[in-house]
């Protein structure tokens, strides 16, 4: 059954908890986060202060390639040294978890952002990742790693 993205509130819909890092998280630190816990991208606190969002093509961006001639141990002390500092997409739209479901989706897509942080004033408390919301929009269970706040 579809559900109404009108009478949907973000709160039902945003993942959370979720892992956090700082901007001194290591790339290879970062990935690991975002590969255990299958999510879409994982928040980079400064504090308390939301400072930016990293996903895992961001982060593969600042990785050697396939064709580098470092071998696997001076690969990964590079992944070891690097932050998350370099690869962070700043924040420049979040939602509230009142906001309707389809007020958030267009926000979406006026800002090209795939995931929205959800904050309740100045605290984060979630993330809503387009793939929550297409779930919503064509009646079907969340299918990433984490949790609807609401169950």
């Amino acid at each position: 059954m579809m559900v109404n993205l009108n009478g949907a509130r973000v709160r039902d819909w945003m993942a959370a908890p979720l892992p956090a890092i700082t901007p001194r998280t290591t790339v290879a630190t970062a990935l690991r986060l975002l590969r255990e816990h299958c999510v879409a991208a994982v928040p980079v606190l400064d504090g308390t202060r939301v400072v930016g969002l990293v996903d895992e093509k961001s982060l593969l961006r600042f990785t050697p390639s396939e064709a580098t001639t470092l071998d696997v141990y001076e690969l990964r002390e590079v992944l070891d040294k690097m932050t998350v500092a370099r690869a962070l997409t700043p924040v420049s739209t979040a939602v509230g978890p009142d906001t309707p479901l389809a007020a958030a989706a267009v926000a979406m897509r006026l800002a090209s952002a795939p995931v929205l942080p959800v904050m309740d004033g100045d605290r984060l408390i979630g993330l809503l990742p387009w793939t929550r919301v297409l779930a919503a929009a064509t009646g079907e269970p969340p299918s990433d790693g984490l949790s609807a706040a609401a169950s």
